[in-house]
């Protein structure tokens, strides 16, 4: 880990991933500089650098999943490229969170290498990988030591219940509460790659202390993932089963766009092997975590 008196300045400290990187931090017994009530969209360099002052290093969990073009390319791409100049004006690592639906859409069956044609279908995707392409550029020039993580799907507590693992939690606990069996959701034969928020916040700090270590060769982008695709059915089914929920699950509600236009996603997790980091975290435990975390 860089610098062990060091803070680490942690952006978008309050949100899902955020809240599990400053865990990991604390764990870590590493003191943590979160940024509370500041436009970091709209730091001009002095108030970027003031933010750094002292700081060991950088990981930013902070960004936008929905939103229009401005609010996504405010967040996503205008609030990394300021705070890759001030990583670089401090001299310090950098370790940002991208997206897996920065690659689009993928063969079944094909594990996405960082080398693949990243051509995302959505404007968050797009908005991701502007952001990607910013700290590639930045760590080519040598200006900046940085690395992208494009994660793939997050689990755990603190999820939005505007996801569909954070909704389908919240529904079937409260089903199984009231004793309601008409639960209805879309298809959900789509096939993911799940990692547990835990193991994700792991990683940054992993690569972040690689970052930092004299010699060290880092990739300037890793995925992070589990490596392993599983059906959205097979989520909601063991949401269920650990719920206690035994009704039927309808999957005739409408369904997500994206669903349809990605059927299928995983992550090829060569690189972030080859670094060292394998993840603790079974799928069934990022379940627990996610169920028990969700409030009714």
């Amino acid at each position: 880990m860089p610098h062990a008196e060091s803070p680490i300045l942690l952006l978008g400290a309050g949100g899902f991933l955020g809240q599990h990187v400053a865990a990991a931090l604390r764990a870590a017994g590493r003191p943590v500089r979160g940024v509370r009530g500041t436009d970091l969209a709209a730091l001009d360099a002095a108030g970027w650098d003031a933010l750094l002052a002292g700081a060991g290093g950088v990981v930013n969990a902070a960004g936008r999943t929905a939103g229009g073009l401005d609010a996504l390319v405010r967040a996503n791409v205008q609030l990394l490229a300021g705070a890759l100049d001030a990583g670089a004006r401090a001299g310090v690592p950098l370790v940002h969170f991208a997206s897996a639906a920065e690659y689009g859409r993928t063969p079944a069956g094909h594990a996405t290498r960082e080398t693949d044609p990243a051509a995302p279908l959505s404007v968050y995707g797009a908005s991701k990988l502007a952001g990607t392409v910013l700290l590639q550029e930045a760590v080519r020039s040598g200006r900046v030591r940085a690395c992208a993580l494009r994660l793939t799907n997050p689990l755990g507590h603190g999820i939005s219940a505007g996801t569909l693992p954070g909704r389908a939690a919240q529904q079937l606990r409260e089903a199984a509460q009231t004793g309601r069996t008409d639960l209805r959701f879309g298809p959900l034969g789509a096939e993911r790659d799940f990692v547990d928020a835990r193991d994700a916040a792991r990683a940054a700090l992993h690569v972040l202390a690689l970052l930092d270590t004299p010699d060290s060769s880092v990739p300037d982008v890793i995925n992070v993932g589990s490596g392993e695709a599983r059906p959205v059915r097979e989520l909601v089914r063991g949401l269920a089963d650990l719920s206690g929920y035994r009704g039927p699950l309808h999957e005739d509600a409408p369904g997500s766009p994206r669903s349809g236009d990605v059927p299928y996603q995983r992550a090829d997790l060569t690189r972030l092997h080859a670094t060292g980091f394998r993840a603790h975290h079974p799928f069934h435990a990022s379940l627990g975590a996610l169920l028990g975390a969700v409030p009714v």
